[in-house]
């Protein structure tokens, strides 16, 4: 391959990278916020801090920032570590879409609100063999790649300690601390889930007996809320 050529895929490759790393960090941080939010982490209070001018969530960025360059110092102590670190994205990932998957089908049930967009009659059937891939797939790709006598401390798959080892001292710390206090995540949008209190219409019985007035006054509540809508706007 010209070198030329080779120099302009090896560009690319790194504004991917880049890419794709900035995409993960948006993630993470939008994560961190949240549980910060919540209180799960220590120093919660200054990770949480919305920036005032940005009306972003900076200290939440420079928290992850700070985690990855330190575990990208790992790449100077040699390819066991850092593939250590790599290893386990694959398996991450699966759980994290796994596990709202796993609560909607076998805990929700029908209490789970769908929204605009969704597989109707298909959801639980998906969302079964979604679940049953991410179990047959995490063995798989926790084991090595060799074995027998060419299976060394180089070539192993560390991926079982270098992710499940985290995952253990999270149920620790459940077990026995967080679950006395975490009440949940904390709802801080209810306004545009639910409505303001003030722009709830109530419907009137059917069998009241003015008749026709309940539908009048039902639609006088409507026409109501569409003028307290249009004045908000305004």
């Amino acid at each position: 391959m010209p070198q030329k050529t080779a120099l302009a895929i090896l560009a690319l490759t790194i504004m991917g990278a880049f890419s794709m790393g900035q995409g993960c960090m948006v993630a993470a941080s939008r994560v961190t916020f949240a549980y910060a939010r919540d209180g799960c982490f220590p120093c919660s209070w200054w990770i949480k801090r919305v920036d005032r001018h940005t009306q972003t969530p900076v200290n939440a960025v420079w928290f992850n920032t700070a985690i990855g360059i330190c575990m990208t110092l790992l790449i100077f102590g040699g390819t066991v570590a850092i593939g250590a670190i790599f290893s386990i994205g694959a398996v991450a990932a699966f759980v994290a879409f796994a596990i709202p998957i796993f609560i909607r089908v076998f805990f929700v049930g029908d209490r789970f609100r769908p929204g605009p967009w969704n597989l109707g009659r298909f959801s639980i059937p998906i969302g079964v063999i979604a679940c049953a891939f991410v179990l047959v797939m995490m063995p798989v790709l926790c084991l090595p790649s060799l074995t027998g006598a060419n299976l060394d401390p180089s070539t192993m798959n560390w991926t079982c300690l270098v992710y499940g080892t985290p995952m253990l001292c999270a149920v620790v710390w459940w077990v026995l601390s967080a679950r006395h206090w975490f009440k949940g995540p904390k709802v801080n949008i209810e306004h545009q889930m639910l409505g303001k209190e003030e722009n709830i219409v109530y419907g009137k019985d059917r069998s009241d007996k003015s008749g026709g007035s309940s539908a009048n006054s039902l639609t006088k509540d409507m026409r109501d809320l569409s003028d307290r809508k249009a004045a908000d706007l305004a």
